[in-house]
């Protein structure tokens, strides 16, 4: 009887996780096209700062799949991220390079043990902050103060998209080593998660570089987009 239970609740739990990842991709894919769109508005020295942020992720792409992979900048980037947040939290999550080593010791499993409360939060969160491009931003609104915003706003936006790309990358990465010890729907939630807090976190610091963004105006165009997305997609399942 205890067997049927626990397996009653895994598919349970499974199924969640697969409604949450069709819940979340149209939400996704409208936050990427709501932010494109935006964008695409800003004209930019040789072009947009949609194009420009698009070369930069095109240029890193080239990088990290011809040339090299920085996997120790990208350690660094989470050691970082656990520094700013002991600094900011009072130490509520010192322990997120602890957690993942302990993780990589012992094969995580779905199926019948259970980590520490907090213990996945803790270690997923430096996944979904592109600490780069936070850096990235304020280094870029810093030198605003200084510079004419006309001579740096070309490779500022591009530093931008090479910074996305580069945190898109290792992530995706780092994942691809979990996978597997994880359901097929586990770690599509993961990736969904993880590009779609990303690109909140870059809408939030967008406006540092244009000051002609809002956080709520690039928020309003993504949901806006996600709606139609469900909207299509229902209309062509029930109608």
């Amino acid at each position: 009887m205890g067997k049927i239970r626990s397996k009653v609740s895994e598919w349970v739990s499974r199924l969640i996780k697969g409604l949450m990842v069709v819940i979340l991709l149209p939400v996704v894919i409208g936050l990427l096209l709501g932010m494109r769109e935006q964008l695409g508005l800003i004209s930019v020295t040789g072009g947009s700062a949609r194009q420009w942020i698009e070369w930069g992720l095109a240029a890193y792409v080239g990088i990290h799949v011809v040339l090299y992979r920085p996997v120790g900048l990208f350690r660094a980037s989470h050691a970082l991220f656990s520094a700013m947040a002991v600094w900011l939290f009072g130490g509520q999550v010192a322990s997120t390079e602890q957690a993942s080593q302990k993780s990589s010791k012992r094969e995580p499993s779905e199926k019948g043990q259970r980590r520490p409360q907090g213990s996945v939060l803790v270690a997923f969160s430096p996944y979904v902050v592109p600490v780069f491009t936070v850096l990235v931003c304020l280094a870029g609104w810093g030198l605003q103060q200084w510079v004419d915003r006309v001579k740096i706003e070309a490779p500022l936006y591009a530093a931008i998209g090479m910074s996305l790309a580069f945190h898109w990358l290792m992530t995706a990465d780092e994942l691809q080593e979990r996978r597997r010890a994880w359901h097929v729907e586990t770690y599509l939630l993961a990736v969904s998660l993880v590009f779609g807090v990303t690109l909140v976190v870059a809408a939030a610091c967008l406006p540092l570089v244009a000051p002609e963004l809002s956080f709520v105006q690039l928020l309003g165009s993504g949901l806006t987009h996600a709606q139609a997305i469900y909207t299509t997609v229902i209309q062509r399942l029930f109608l």
